[in-house]
C-alpha cells in the first residue's frame, strides 16, 4: 500500500462501539501497520466480509454497496439483525435502533474500501502473479483464452476468468454468471490460483466492472483495450462516458504495467493523447503498429497470416480462427505478452493449435453439405464482423438467426435488424433473452431498422427459428446463429430455462439425417 494513502476514514483503534457519538468520521491517512491493527481488532477475514445482507451471519461485516438496481444501505438493519458486527456505509442510516448506529463506519467509497480489504485478507493475489486484464466491446473472451494458451503452452501455468467459465484450480471449470465477478471473489479467484501454482492470471473485464470497481486493488501487468463500438448505453449513457469508463482499466496498471492499444480504432487510439500509461504497445493492421499483421489469407477453415511482432521477430501462422475480427484478437493477444519474456514461437504455436472459444464462431460439426455456426455476436460490431467475415466464404446463401435481449440497451436492436438484412441472403428474427421484456416488442423494435427488404421472418420461438434456417439451407450456405454463443439458458420472465443453441442446431441436424 502506497505511503500516506487514505483507505478510510476511521475512529480510533478500540473500534467496535466506543466514540462520542452514534458516528464518527475522523479523516486519517492510514498506515499499512494501522489498517492491519484495525482488521486485527475487528476480525476482517476472507469469510466474513459481505456485500449481500441475505448471506449475513453473527460476527460478519457488511460493507453496503450502492448498486444499480438495489441500494445495500438499504439492507443495513436487516444486517445487523442478522448479527452482523459493524457496517460500512456511505452515509448514516437513520432508521437504525441506537445499539445498531454505534456500530457503523462511514466511508467515503464502499467500493474502494471493499477492494482494500479483498486486496488485505487474501495476501495482495494480484501482487503474486502476472496479471493480464482485456477490455473493449468485442473480443474479449477470445482475446483472454488466446493469452491464455500463449501462456499455458509456454510452460506459465494460468488462471482464467471469462464470460464463458473461470479456472482457477488444475482443468476445474466453474461457470461465469457474470463477465467480472465481484472484488472478494475475483481476490479469491486469484489466490486460489496461487495455490495451485499458477504463476499467471487472465481476466476479462467488463465495462460495468470498471465503472463499479470491481477490480479495486487488483494490480495489472498488461492492460489490453481491444476496441470499442455502441454498446451498454442503456447503462453508460453516451459514447463519450462509456470510453471513460472502459479506459479506467489502465488505472490497474502496475508500476511497470504495458498498456495496449489498438491503433486502427481511432476512439481507442486516442486514449494514447489522455492516458499517461507507464509503458504502451499498439497493435493493428498499419505499418505503425507495434505488433502487426500482413498477407492475411481467410478461408472458412482458418486463416493465415504473418505476424510482425517489433522486437520478438516475425512469424507465418496458419490457424483454426476465422475472420478479420480474430486477427485483430490473435495481435492483442500477442501485444499483451511483448514485454512478458516470451518469443514468437510460443505465440505461434499456441495460436496454431488453438481451437475455438466455446460460442465463438464455434461450427456445429454434421455430415450437412451446409454450414453451421454459433455466434456470441450481440452487438451491432459484433454482428457486422461475423456476417462481413463469413459473407465472402459463403458459396452459397448466408443466412442469420438471431434476436436482442431484453432489458438491455434498445437502440441496438433496429441497428442490428440493418446489419444483418444488408449482409445476409435470408435473415430469420427471433428471441434471444427476452427477460422481462415482451417478446413481440423486441422483435418490432429490430424490424424498424429492416427498410424496404424483404429477405426476412419472424419466429418468435427460437428453437422453431433455429429448426426453419436448417430445413432451407442448401449445399454451400452457411447459417449463422447469434446473439447467445456458449450460453445454455434462455431468460423469459423470471425463468431460467435451459436453452443451447449449438445442442438443439446438433439434435435437429442429426433428425435430418446429418
Amino acid at each position: 500500500m502506497p505511503e500516506g494513502r487514505t483507505l478510510f476514514p476511521v475512529p480510533d483503534l478500540s473500534w467496535p462501539g466506543e466514540g462520542t457519538g452514534a458516528y464518527e468520521r475522523i479523516e486519517v491517512e492510514v498506515m499499512e501497520d494501522k489498517v492491519r491493527a484495525l482488521f486485527k481488532k475487528i476480525s476482517f477475514d476472507r469469510n466474513n466480509v459481505k456485500t449481500d445482507s441475505r448471506k449475513i451471519k453473527p460476527g460478519d461485516v457488511f460493507v453496503a454497496i450502492r448498486g444499480t438496481a438495489r441500494d445495500g444501505h438499504d439492507y443495513v438493519r436487516e444486517a445487523f439483525e442478522k448479527g452482523a458486527l459493524i457496517s460500512l456505509c456511505e452515509h448514516e442510516v437513520p432508521v437504525l435502533p441506537g445499539e445498531c448506529r454505534g456500530k457503523v463506519v462511514i466511508v467515503e467509497d464502499t467500493r474502494i474500501v471493499l477492494g482494500d480489504i479483498a486486496r488485505e485478507v487474501f495476501d495482495d493475489p494480484s501482487s503474486a502473479l502476472s496479471v493480464y486484464g482485456v477490455t473493449g466491446t468485442n473480443g474479449k473472451t477470445t482475446t483472454v483464452f488466446l493469452i491464455d494458451a500463449i501462456l499455458s503452452g509456454a510452460g506459465r501455468p494460468s488462471g482464467l476468468v471469462s464470460t464463458v467459465f473461470t479456472r482457477t484450480r488444475g482443468e476445474t471449470l466453474d461457470r461465469s454468471s457474470m463477465t467480472t465477478p465481484g472484488l472478494m471473489k475475483l481476490n479469491r479467484f486469484l489466490s486460489e490460483m496461487i495455490s495451485d501454482g499458477k504463476r499467471a492470471a487472465v481476466v476479462e473485464i467488463s465495462s460495468h466492472a470498471l465503472d463499479q470497481k470491481r477490480i479495486c486493488g487488483i494490480g495489472l501487468d498488461s492492460a489490453v483495450f481491444t476496441n470499442i463500438s455502441p454498446e451498454h448505453l442503456d447503462y453508460h449513457k453516451d459514447m463519450k462516458t462509456y470510453l471513460k469508463d472502459k479506459s479506467l482499466i489502465f488505472n490497474n496498471l502496475k508500476k511497470n504495467g504495458t498498456g495496449v492499444l489498438n491503433l486502427d480504432d481511432p476512439m481507442v487510439r486516442g486514449l494514447m493523447d489522455t492516458v499517461d500509461f507507464p509503458d504502451l504497445v499498439t497493435f493493428g493492421l498499419g505499418k505503425d503498429a507495434d505488433v502487426r499483421a500482413e498477407n492475411i489469407r481467410l478461408s472458412e477453415g482458418g486463416t493465415e497470416l504473418d505476424i510482425l511482432a517489433g522486437k520478438l521477430g516475425s512469424a507465418n501462422v496458419s490457424t483454426r480462427l476465422i475472420g478479420r475480427h480474430n486477427v485483430y484478437n490473435m495481435l492483442a493477444a500477442a501485444a499483451a505478452l511483448l514485454n512478458s519474456g516470451l518469443d514468437i514461437e510460443n505465440i505461434k504455436e499456441a495460436l496454431e493449435t488453438f481451437s475455438p472459444v466455446p460460442g465463438r464462431l464455434d461450427a456445429v460439426v454434421s455430415r450437412a453439405p451446409f454450414s453451421v455456426f454459433v455466434d456470441y455476436a450481440h452487438t451491432p460490431n459484433a454482428l457486422e464482423n461475423v456476417l462481413q467475415c463469413m459473407r465472402p466464404l459463403t458459396s452459397g446463401k448466408l443466412i442469420c438467426v438471431f434476436g436482442c435481449g431484453g432489458d438491455r440497451d434498445w437502440t441496438k436492436r433496429p441497428v442490428m435488424g440493418r446489419i444483418a438484412c444488408e449482409l445476409c441472403d435470408r435473415v430469420i428474427l427471433t428471441s434471444d433473452n427476452p427477460r422481462t421484456e415482451e417478446p413481440e416488442e423486441i422483435l418490432r423494435q429490430i424490424e424498424k431498422g429492416v427498410l424496404n427488404k424483404n429477405n426476412y421472418s419472424i419466429m418468435k420461438k427460437r428453437s422453431d427459428a433455429i429448426q426453419g434456417s436448417l430445413k432451407t439451407a442448401e449445399k454451400g450456405d452457411i447459417v449463422i446463429i447469434a446473439g447467445k454463443g456458449h450460453e445454455d439458458y434462455q431468460i423469459m420472465g423470471d425463468k431460467v430455462l435451459h436453452f443451447d443453441d449449438k445442442e438443439v442446431a446438433g439434435e435437429m441436424l442429426r433428425g435430418m439425417g446429418y
